[in-house]
């Protein structure tokens, strides 16, 4: 959840960057700054911010490989920064009439299609301690321990 939540922040913030990125492009004032300043503005209002987030994600994981190896590229970290950065930058409505907590269930239970974790093909082999090292990894967005349904 830390992942996803950490991750579905940073892509709302991406996304509103985009938004005001966007604005400025379509106002007045764009005409009149240098062009190098122009491509900017232009970069930034094309972002993609799930994208820019799960970058983030990645850059994350490589660093770990240094400072928390004990975490790197867990089968978990990179799908969950996914998750939360589509949640973030696609699902939050912060004018929702739901509650936070509401639009992330809405989320987990009719995006994700979330089961209890006794449904996980590995919840026997999950360990009962926090392991010196990922008890498998990960360096793609897409989940392992899923079955996929034909």
């Amino acid at each position: 959840m830390s992942h996803f939540m950490f991750y579905a922040g940073r892509a709302y913030n991406y996304k509103q960057q985009k938004q005001q990125a966007q604005e400025f492009v379509n106002s007045i004032g764009f005409a009149f700054i240098s062009s190098e300043a122009q491509m900017r503005w232009l970069k930034q209002a094309g972002m993609n911010p799930v994208g820019e987030a799960v970058q983030d994600g990645y850059f994350q994981e490589f660093g770990d490989k240094f400072t928390a190896p004990h975490s790197a590229y867990s089968y978990e970290d990179l799908p969950s920064d996914k998750f939360g950065a589509d949640f973030g930058a696609n699902y939050f409505d912060p004018n929702s009439k739901q509650t936070f907590s509401e639009q992330i269930q809405n989320y987990f239970d009719k995006v994700l299609k979330a089961t209890s974790p006794q449904n996980a093909p590995n919840y026997n082999s999950l360990p009962n301690e926090y392991p010196d090292k990922p008890t498998r990894t990960n360096k793609t967005i897409k989940p392992v321990y899923v079955i996929d349904n034909p």
